[in-house]
């Protein structure tokens, strides 16, 4: 029997992509970007950028998206028909894969923090499933 539902490890990480999307924007709007329809693309693009290269907004960031991943631990293990645990594992590790590939922008102590925290934060979110009770 396979241990992985890939079923749920696709509409975990793809809820989890979709909050990780409307939250980044709600970050960069609740850190004041003030973007104008007068700014050209070139000083929106720079005040975004100053934004996002604070550590305070990179903190936030890295706090958001664990709290991302570990519901997305938690939508695999209750999604998935057996193995919770193999389930949420796979988001962590599909979550550290992504980070690879679309990382490398952002400062080494936020890179070595989300990818410390990748794995372990989707195992929290499938054993809060588990301690969930069912219907």
């Amino acid at each position: 029997m396979n241990r992985f539902d890939p079923k749920a490890i696709i509409i975990a990480m793809l809820l989890s992509l979709a909050l990780d999307v409307v939250g980044g924007v709600a970050l960069v709007a609740g850190f004041g970007v003030q973007v104008t329809a007068q700014m050209t693309p070139e000083e929106t693009q720079a005040a975004i950028e100053a934004v996002t290269a604070t550590d305070g907004f990179m903190f936030a960031s890295l706090l958001y998206g664990t709290a991302t991943t570990v519901f997305g631990g938690f939508v695999a293990a209750r999604v998935a028909r057996s193995h919770p645990y193999f389930n949420a594992l796979a988001v962590g590790l599909v979550g550290l894969v992504l980070g690879l590939v679309m990382g490398g922008e952002a400062p080494f102590w936020f890179e070595a923090l989300a990818f410390l925290v990748s794995v372990p934060a989707a195992l929290a979110g499938g054993h809060l499933a588990l301690r969930r009770p069912t219907r």
